[in-house]
């Protein structure tokens, strides 16, 4: 692989020294290592302070086609950076009397339901941003991954997964609950939440190089192509993701988002888009996070989260923090208010470099050692890949040979889980049974082979996920239904459950 380092030699020596750094060079050797030994086919990154863009790196490449780095401008999508942007619409809102914080979401949107009547009487604004629905992580994220659902659609249908805990009782990452801001965005204002977006927050930043519509972004030269393990891999739409994670944008665009933020608001023809008060608001705790072993072990006192924003304590100063990730995509962004410091990584493989690069950066501003953070985040790396090849014997290892199975034909049918939708298993021209996930069905469709009683080998389209094992529920030799075990850490197969409708 070609690499190339893009750097803004003249200027970053003399901003860093003032804060104590000296070890400039290293650093960029640390990047360049970093950036190899953590698997991240592309990388783009800049620090800023006080305003300005202090240190600017590009390297690897942005698709298989050509050996070009990318650049501060090049784009990548950005997936979860997208919220804020969601929290700093719904903030100017407030600021215009529209809405409030503590409005009950159906106040906006009355056909939007949970499953618990009472909660969806009273969630409110405030609890949708800061991920305290009762919904569990992720839940529900299948209905716009690869889905033909519109963004209506997936909100609708997140009506039938029960609540896992009790309004604000518990932290559940929430994607759906964003999209849902999103729809109020739009009854609120009169604008879908692009054009509110667009209008609102990127033309007066001048971001010129943020979208959120997919064609745009797929047809820009500059733009980085989604890779996974270093093997460039297809691009899917994430456009029903909406005010969740449809955003794609640059180091260069989003270093003016930082710069926006620690101005408190004001752009730089000095208007105030959103008040300080409402800053505040959306960077107060709003949800504690208990510091895992590894937070305690690195100075890290603290954790919570705002409204699309993270929150932390770092040896004694204030960080908010938010991470993206999409097949293909990991990025970060950060800012230290007190120092006036921001940070923004792309990466377009699934790298931990952008986790890892935000810590060393701090590190490296304050004059700590930032070397130890590569061998740290390598070592993750290490255990995570055996953990992965050892789960993979295990599974491997549970085929049958001679399985109990009904008549082939006995599987053919159309099944439904009530919250999904449909799913339809036909026999394909080799005589194998094939099965498609109907709203998925570019990702999820393939054949299905023999494993265990009852039991087939899903390998679909999809290169992010493992192969998957469809488990028939059989009672007096009639097929009832299936599940799914399709192990992963972004989404629940498992709880899906379909119910034959029909035969073939």
């Amino acid at each position: 692989m070609n690499r190339r380092v893009v750097l803004v030699a003249g200027f970053f020596i003399t901003t860093l020294v003032s804060v104590g750094q000296r070890d400039t060079a290293g650093f960029i050797d640390f990047v360049q290592k970093a950036q190899v030994e953590l698997g991240a086919t592309g990388l783009a990154m800049s620090v800023t302070q006080h305003g300005k863009m202090v240190f600017e790196y590009g390297g690897g490449v942005i698709n298989s086609e050509a050996a070009t780095a990318p650049s501060v401008n090049t784009q990548f999508a950005i997936a979860s950076l997208s919220k804020a942007f969601t929290a700093c619409a719904i903030g100017m809102l407030v600021d215009e009397g529209k809405l409030h914080w503590d409005d009950p979401v159906i106040k906006h949107l009355p056909a939007f339901s949970l499953s618990d009547s009472l909660i969806t009487k009273a969630i409110t604004v405030e609890d949708i941003l800061s991920h305290r629905s009762g919904l569990e992580t992720f839940d529900g994220d299948l209905l716009w991954y690869g889905t033909t659902y519109s963004r209506e659609e997936v909100v609708q249908r997140i009506t039938a997964r029960p609540l896992s805990y009790g309004l604000g009782e518990k932290f559940g990452y929430q994607n759906i609950m964003f999209i849902t801001a999103g729809l109020m965005i739009e009854a609120v204002s009169g604008k879908t939440w692009d054009e509110f977006v667009k209008t609102r927050i990127l033309e007066p930043l001048e971001m010129n190089r943020t979208t959120s519509d997919f064609e745009t972004f797929m047809t820009d030269l500059n733009h980085a192509a989604p890779h996974i393990d270093g093997k460039e891999i297809f691009m899917l739409s994430y456009n029903n993701s909406g005010a969740t994670a449809a955003l794609n944008s640059t180091v260069k665009d989003l270093s003016k988002w930082i710069k926006f933020w620690l101005d408190d608001g004001v752009n730089r023809d000095g208007d105030t888009l959103i008040s300080r008060e409402s800053i505040e608001r959306i960077w107060t705790n709003h949800i504690d996070l208990a510091p895992s072993a590894f937070d305690k072990e690195n100075g890290i006192e603290s954790k919570a989260y705002g409204m699309g924003w993270f929150l932390m304590d770092y040896h004694g100063k204030r960080v908010i923090h938010h991470g993206g990730g999409l097949p293909g995509y990991i990025s970060k962004i950060a800012m230290v208010p007190e120092q006036q410091l921001g940070l923004v990584v792309l990466t377009n493989d699934m790298s931990s470099a952008s986790s890892m690069l935000m810590y060393a950066v701090m590190d490296w501003v304050d004059g700590r050692d930032y070397t130890h953070w590569l061998e740290k985040f390598r070592g993750f790396r290490q255990n995570q890949e055996k953990a992965k090849e050892e789960a993979e014997r295990e599974r491997l290892g549970t085929r049958v040979s001679n399985p109990r199975l009904l008549p082939i034909e006995d599987y053919i049918g159309t099944y439904q889980d009530e919250m999904y939708g449909d799913a339809r298993i036909v026999m394909g021209e080799r005589d194998e049974l094939v099965l498609t996930m109907l709203p998925s069905k570019e990702l999820f469709t393939g054949d299905l082979e023999p494993w265990s009683d009852h039991a087939f080998r899903f390998d679909h389209n999809d290169p992010f996920l493992t192969w998957g094992l469809v488990k028939f529920e059989v009672k007096l030799d009639v097929v009832e239904g299936f599940t799914i075990d399709l192990p992963n850490d972004d989404f629940h197969f498992e709880k899906l459950n379909f119910k034959k409708v029909s035969g073939g």
